[in-house]
């Protein structure tokens, strides 16, 4: 039985990942924290950035606010290959190297502990070394069917 897009509430992030002077980046709505300095997340195979992600050992979750729609569009279309998703957008590094998106609700700086699956899909789960807070009160840019 498959699930409905709509059945959970996911929110927003752009993971990124760099290696070798190369970075990458995609909206996933599937992220999620699983210890107080642990996350997870799931990546496709078709994704450079879990290529970069696995290449590094790193990346990063960046938190999505309900403001920044253009950002989730931004990471969330098009294929690293075909065109560069930071053009333009302020970003920084922390501890691994990975790319933290300025003006994020937060930025988790993530190292990876653990990989799993064997089919297209990889969980990853990263240890986070360094976060940035900049809002304590936002409101998330949700996922829901297939938009936002």
């Amino acid at each position: 039985m498959n699930l409905r897009h709509d059945m959970l509430n996911h929110g927003v992030n752009v993971v990124t990942g760099a290696h070798e002077g190369r970075k990458g980046g995609l909206a996933v709505a599937w992220a999620t924290q699983v210890a107080t300095d642990r996350v997870l997340i799931c990546v496709g195979a078709q994704s450079t950035t879990r290529e970069l992600i696995l290449a590094s050992n790193a990346f990063a979750v960046n938190v999505l606010r309900r403001d920044q729609l253009d950002i989730a569009r931004r990471f969330g279309g098009r294929h690293s290959t075909e065109v560069d998703k930071f053009e333009g957008l302020p970003t920084h590094v922390a501890t691994t190297g990975s790319p933290l998106l300025d003006g994020c609700a937060a930025s988790l700086d993530c190292e990876v502990q653990h990989v799993y699956g064997e089919g297209p899909e990889k969980l990853i789960i990263g240890r986070v070394v360094a976060a940035e807070f900049r809002e304590t009160d936002y409101e998330p840019l949700i996922y829901r069917e297939s938009d936002y």
